[in-house]
């Protein structure tokens, strides 16, 4: 059974406290996640990545703040540079940047591909995208597919990655037997079973609604707005393909 313990991206202590090593990634959005979170999560990266227009959001981000001089500056910025503004440039300069023209594929799906190296070299155990998952629908799509190709790599560059929002933190499930610690102060909020890319049978205990040997597709059963059992402390899910699995970190307004 793979274990899943979300507290490591959300929990400020366990952030600080894990021995895992992990990349963190901005992506071109609006940057609306709690900031000591974010700034916590800067810190303790292994390597940080900055995604084209990502890094005017970033730089914007630090001013607003006021952490110009307190964070260290990306290691990288990747991306067809398209977005990017030449101020951002100049004020990163000492970063390495790495242009991936490539338009068969999103700027999130490149920096993955940027990502693979250093997998092994640095001990990454996980990637955090720092992204809202609000907006146009089409990139929202764009990333989930990125998701989900990413399952597709081979075991020794493949590694979780999560989808940091304001309000939500958002993964794939291979396919398989998982058990995901629910943080005790989200145990009131919302999750989401999504197949993704084919029917996928699921049997899953911990929810309010669970599902028993259910085969979930889209034009038949997805599991939204689902929540949890006041009982539980973990939901454990068995699905025989690929799943989409997000959990709420605070109410929607």
């Amino acid at each position: 059974m793979i274990k899943h313990h979300p507290s490591k991206i959300i929990n400020l202590n366990d952030i600080k406290d894990s021995k895992l090593k992990y990349a963190f990634v901005v992506l071109n959005r609006p940057i609306e996640a709690d900031a000591k979170l974010i700034e916590e999560l800067w810190n303790h990266s292994a390597i940080n990545i900055t995604v084209d227009g990502g890094t005017n959001r970033w730089l914007s981000w630090l001013r607003k703040h006021k952490l110009q001089d307190k964070l260290k500056h990306p290691t990288l910025i990747t991306g067809d540079l398209d977005s990017i503004k030449d101020e951002s440039l100049d004020y990163f300069s000492r970063t390495k940047i790495i242009q991936t023209p490539d338009q068969d594929a999103t700027d999130f799906t490149k920096c993955l591909r940027v990502l693979e190296p250093f997998i092994n070299e640095l001990s990454i155990s996980y990637i955090v995208a720092l992204c809202e998952t609000s907006g146009r629908i089409d990139q929202i799509l764009a990333n989930i597919n990125t998701l989900h190709k990413n399952l597709q790599k081979p075991n020794d560059i493949s590694r979780p990655v999560y989808i940091l929002s304001s309000t939500s933190v958002t993964w794939m499930l291979q396919s398989g037997q998982h058990e995901i610690n629910i943080p005790k102060e989200i145990r009131n909020m919302w999750c989401s079973l999504i197949p993704i890319g084919q029917p996928t049978t699921v049997t899953t205990t911990g929810l309010k609604w669970n599902l028993t040997d259910h085969l979930m597709k889209f034009g038949g059963i997805v599991s939204t707005s689902n929540t949890y059992d006041d009982r539980s402390e973990a939901v454990e899910i068995s699905n025989d393909l690929p799943l989409l699995w997000s959990m709420g970190l605070k109410h929607e307004d």
